[in-house]
């Protein structure tokens, strides 16, 4: 396999299985495909043009159609791709088989996204081994970057556990969530009312039959700012 040596960071995602339908209405939905790096067509919104709904997807584009399990970090000076690779492993051959997760759409702070309708201590529990095992690999957060994330008034224990793990919302405030649009701030109500029926129609076959959370997916950002593509993906044991 191409071993992303140089990227900037790397991420642990869920992503739904190639050709599933879980994964092409959700690739085509924010416009581009991380696995072959394309851009594709989006699906129209009534009374929207094809530019403003681009717009309003750009910044789950850049990342691609996930659900983070780890969110993205630097290598430690003193681990490899290679040896991330080997970890990535570890942890999908210690889980047991794939499980299916029901989801529904919900407004999430501020942006919409597919989130689990009850609470799913089988995604917790996946989240919670994704970041304890990947965690040595990842580089200590900048000074500087503790104090940019810390600005948004987080609780005691979440700033510890961005210390601790370089996220804040992990092990019990982990909330598994796939991303559908970027902030909805500017938007009428009718608007968010149009999107919102739109993503019902356009995920129906997901929100009927659910999510298989069947591996992990391995994916990385070249350069700062560059868009998240696909490395690898590596299912549970069966």
């Amino acid at each position: 396999m191409h071993y992303p040596t140089s990227a900037y960071r790397h991420a642990a995602y869920f992503a739904p299985a190639p050709e599933s339908p879980g994964w092409l209405l959700g690739a085509q939905w924010l416009g581009r495909c991380p696995r072959s790096a394309q851009a594709l067509t989006q699906p129209l919104v009534d009374g929207w043009t094809p530019a403003t709904f681009a717009q309003l997807t750009q910044e789950p584009r850049r990342y691609g159609w996930h659900g983070t399990l780890k969110a993205p970090f630097s290598l430690a000076a003193d681990c490899n791709v290679q040896s991330l690779n080997s970890r990535f492993a570890e942890v999908a051959a210690g889980l047991a088989g794939p499980f299916t997760v029901a989801v529904e759409l919900a407004k999430v702070g501020n942006f919409l996204a597919l989130v689990p309708k009850q609470p799913c201590p089988q995604l917790q529990a996946l989240a919670e081994v994704c970041v304890r095992h990947l965690h040595p690999c990842a580089a200590p957060l900048p000074a500087t970057e503790i104090a940019r994330r810390s600005r948004g008034g987080l609780s005691a224990r979440q700033m510890q556990m961005l210390e601790q793990w370089g996220y804040p919302y992990v092990m019990q405030d982990f909330a598994f969530h796939m991303t559908l649009t970027g902030i909805l701030d500017g938007l009428s109500p009718d608007q968010i009312a149009q999107v919102l029926q739109h993503a019902k129609d356009w995920f129906a076959p997901v929100l009927a039959d659910g999510l298989q959370i069947d591996a992990l997916s391995w994916f990385a950002e070249e350069t700062p700012g560059a868009d998240f593509q696909w490395v690898r993906r590596f299912e549970f044991a069966s």
